[in-house]
């Protein structure tokens, strides 16, 4: 399968309550490594999401720290196409950092 089919499966499974089987395809989107980059920073800000929601703020930054890192190259190559996961994952990572609920 590919990232995107994992990412649509992890957004079925999580509509449907299965968190963990969610959060199963979400690790197997991002260890595809199929090129999909749009899919993969989606996959990314979902994770961050899930991980911010449930108070798992150590491994919501890694995933908005990468969309962070990646912000200027991703608006670059997509123009407007992920710009809302890029500014949710400022957003919350600046949230995360101004109440120090991660490391800086």
């Amino acid at each position: 399968m590919t990232t995107q089919l994992y990412l649509q499966k992890a957004e079925m499974q999580m509509a449907r309550g299965l968190e963990e089987k969610a959060l199963e395809s979400l690790s197997a989107a991002l260890a595809c490594q199929d090129g999909d980059t749009v899919s993969e920073a989606r996959v990314r800000c979902f994770l961050g999401e899930y991980r911010f929601v449930h108070q798992q703020y150590d491994q919501a930054q890694k995933q908005f720290v990468w969309l962070s890192d990646q912000a200027e190259q991703l608006e670059h190559d997509y123009d407007d196409l992920l710009n809302e996961e890029i500014r949710e994952a400022e957003v919350l990572l600046g949230i995360m950092q101004r109440f120090g609920l991660c490391s800086e």
